[in-house]
């Protein structure tokens, strides 16, 4: 069989897409065998002959202690697991089998599928990045890079929609909402800035729907709408529904139930369901102000805002937006595959993209403050949030005591320069000579691929010793590289269906 080329796949929190480059030029979206362009990231566990449902027939599966919705939410989590009949399911894992299956289903159509670009939230961690490459190689595939939503969304604006200039992406898809601002000029495209919110998307309108109906239902019935997980499973997917259909018509008709109390039929409305959800659309509006202030730009310095995800198909979307900067965004009417298609784009690497770093990496450090002399500890940034990358970048300190023999640096993530309010995501120790006086020099080093993996170097320069590590996380949610090693093998074994 022939091999697939430029390859891009959206590993969605709610669904999921493999798009390639066809022979002329333009991507495509390639179905899955049930003939969707989109497959559902739904896992379903089978108690009897150990298949695994993967996508529609997974979330239709009718066991929901048996089902995995949203494992993407999980991805930076080192301590998640799923444990089903007795064995633990990392989120690695259960995303490997999405890709397995987009992977073995997808070949039929464009040949064998290797080498691939996969996307990731503007605000996925190192851990969540990490865990999405082992997931690609779990599933045997090489990533050949990471690449995040909005900009591989952009890239297919640019490519198709023939826009430039200075271009604001929102993209509000199931689990997460990413803003990116990018000027685009011909076949270059420069990320000035990638800004993001997790667990802000799709999934949340979702309860605000689902809490909506459970009202409703208490008033006509004197009784809530479920009391089990399946029963509340079901009537999310129904809501899930009924929120689709809210963004062609004005008002919807549900019939929902229980075994125990009856059915109640709830009229929802369009209004109603948009002014439930105002607060946290409210939420996303700060968040592009805040991302405009952060590159010093007005709403007026934008070119073209466009939508990415399908939660921007809510109307109300459309209209915050175009409130917010005079002009209404550009849609290109798929929103929930665009990203899937500029990953392939990016997979081509037909333009030039610049992508930035999006959180700041640092130390602890002491501080001496300028004004008043006082010595703080501090939260010491290395390379700050949006540097161009990939990048490497040195901070020099000096050791606080005489006789020193381990020096220790601990990794930040994060932009404040409070220690409480970064995440400490590594360390790194150097073991130096004895006897040895305060204030020798210390040089922290970080480099930020394109993957925005990141490692870290500590050199000592007055012995000349040096250590060099990648970020390494532990916990049940986490595998090494033996598990790796051992889980890809069994993954081929599975039935993935």
């Amino acid at each position: 069989m022939a091999k697939a080329r430029f390859v891009g796949i959206d590993l969605g929190t709610s669904t999921s897409a493999l798009a390639h480059v066809r022979p002329d030029g333009n991507p495509e979206i390639v179905p899955n065998a049930d003939g969707e362009r989109l497959t559902p990231s739904v896992v379903f566990f089978d108690q009897f002959d150990g298949i695994k449902l993967i996508g529609s027939a997974a979330r239709d599966g009718g066991d929901p202690e048996r089902t995995v919705h949203h494992i993407k939410k999980h991805m930076d989590d080192p301590s998640y697991t799923v444990n089903m009949d007795g064995q633990k399911w990392t989120p690695t894992e259960i995303s490997a089998m999405i890709l397995s299956k987009l992977k073995k289903e997808c070949s039929k159509i464009t040949g064998e599928i290797h080498d691939v670009v996969i996307t990731v939230p503007a605000n996925f961690n190192e851990l969540a990045r990490k865990a999405t490459v082992t997931a690609g190689k779990l599933a045997g595939l090489n990533v050949m890079r990471l690449v995040n939503e909005p900009t591989a969304a952009a890239l297919f604006y640019a490519q198709t929609q023939d826009i430039s200039g200075r271009i604001l992406v929102y993209d509000l898809g199931g689990g997460t909402l990413d803003i990116t601002i990018l000027e685009v000029d011909g076949d270059n495209i420069d990320i000035l800035l990638s800004e993001g919110a997790r667990h802000l998307g799709g999934s949340d309108f979702d309860e605000v729907l689902l809490e909506i109906l459970s009202e409703e239902y208490r008033k006509q019935n004197g009784a809530e709408l479920f009391s089990n997980e399946r029963q509340r499973r079901r009537c999310l997917t129904l809501g899930e529904d009924a929120k689709k259909m809210l963004s062609k018509l004005q008002k919807v008709s549900e019939t929902v139930g229980n075994e125990s109390d009856g059915i109640a039929r709830i009229d929802l409305s369009r209004q109603t369901f948009e002014d439930a959800i105002q607060r946290l659309l409210t939420r996303t509006v700060m968040l592009v102000e805040q991302a405009c202030d952060q590159v010093d730009l007005k709403p007026t310095d934008i070119d073209h805002v466009v939508l990415v995800g399908g939660s921007t198909r809510i109307p109300r979307v459309a209209e915050i937006l175009e409130k917010q900067f005079g002009k209404p965004p550009v849609s290109c009417g798929n929103v929930d595959e665009c990203v899937a298609l500029g990953a392939a784009l990016f997979a081509q690497r037909s333009r030039r993209v610049s992508e930035v770093c999006n959180h700041s990496y640092g130390t602890i450090a002491i501080i001496e403050d300028g004004s008043t002399g006082e010595a703080v500890v501090q939260n010491s940034v290395v390379i700050p949030k949006n540097t161009p990358i990939p990048c490497s970048m040195s901070q020099t300190y000096i050791t606080s005591e005489d006789n020193e023999e381990l020096i220790e640096v601990e990794i930040t993530q994060g932009e404040d320069t409070d220690p409480r309010y970064v995440d400490i995501v590594g360390k790194i120790a150097l073991e130096v000579p004895p006897g040895r006086k305060a204030g020798c020099e210390v040089t922290v080093t970080y480099s930020y691929d394109e993957n925005q993996r990141v490692r870290a170097q500590i050199f000592d320069a007055e012995s000349g010793l040096k250590k060099d590590i990648a970020i390494e996380y532990k916990g049940e949610g986490v595998l090494s590289d033996e598990d790796v090693e051992r889980k890809t093998a069994y993954l081929k074994q599975i039935k993935i269906a």
